[in-house]
């Protein structure tokens, strides 16, 4: 068969479409795997720093502050958190474990329930717990922090995994 020189033409034009399609993938997978990399390193860094700057008497700041308490009262009371509690409740955490906030920051852009959720874990909340100070679901809190892990390791993650590495900066 002979082909015409329009189907000639046509043909050499999709071979061209094709292999530019295909190296436009290649370089936009190589480029996802060298940020996924960037984003490991630096939470191997987090973490690293987290465990060398780690103070036992922080903790205990936490648990006496005003914030600590009142979060403690309104979950007695199974009432959420205000709009105006949670930058009370975040400044004594980022205080206590140095710029917590910013770092979670750094890894990937947090919704404001992403962030709250993430404080809470850190403050060792028990999910149920979270769910009634931020007035979701526990199912909504599990899926939040399984969302999470996958958001910043780009992999499938327990809620386990996730309050691990909360735990751990």
């Amino acid at each position: 068969m002979v082909l015409t020189d329009r189907e000639l033409f046509l043909l050499i034009i999709c071979t061209v479409f094709y292999i530019t399609l295909f190296i436009l993938v290649m370089l936009w997978n190589r480029r996802k795997l060298q940020l996924l990399q960037s984003r490991l390193d630096n939470i191997h860094a987090m973490q690293k720093m987290a465990v060398m700057e780690h103070r036992p008497q922080d903790d205990s700041g936490i648990y006496t502050s005003d914030a600590y308490r009142h979060t403690k009262k309104c979950l007695a009371e199974g009432r959420m958190l205000a709009e105006d509690d949670w930058p009370q409740l975040t400044d004594v955490v980022n205080s206590a474990y140095d710029g917590f906030s910013d770092k979670l920051n750094s890894l990937c852009r947090m919704s404001e329930q992403e962030m709250r959720v993430s404080l809470l874990i850190k403050l060792r909340m028990q999910p149920k717990d979270i769910a009634i100070l931020t007035a979701h679901s526990k199912e909504s809190v599990a899926s939040t922090r399984s969302r999470l892990y996958q958001k910043v390791f780009g992999k499938k993650g327990s809620t386990r995994d996730w309050d691990d590495f909360i735990l751990s900066i």
